[in-house]
């Protein structure tokens, strides 16, 4: 006997794949994205209500971006690679 996969196996490995990206990248890519945009929105709005704060406000916004933004990159790759999985490409 063959230990090959049919093409069906495959298909429903592809499409099992596609999902667990696409629900990884989401578990990654929402909480982060928030967080950073939280950080980073109220950092941009300090700077407009207070401009004599301004380097405070751009210190917290390249902290947020440094820390949180490589969380939202890896997430929205994953999300891309499960949603094309599914698609079936």
């Amino acid at each position: 006997m063959s230990d090959r996969p049919n093409a069906g196996e495959r298909q429903e490995r592809s499409v099992l794949a596609g999902a667990a990206f696409l629900i990884v990248g989401l578990v990654m890519l929402v909480p982060s994205g928030l967080c950073t945009g939280v950080f980073g929105g109220g950092a941009l709005l300090d700077m407009i209500a207070h401009p004599q704060n301004a380097s405070d406000a751009v210190s917290i916004l390249g902290t947020a971006l440094l820390i949180g933004g490589p969380f939202v990159i890896a997430g929205i790759v994953l999300v891309r690679i499960g949603i094309s999985r599914l698609r079936g490409g």
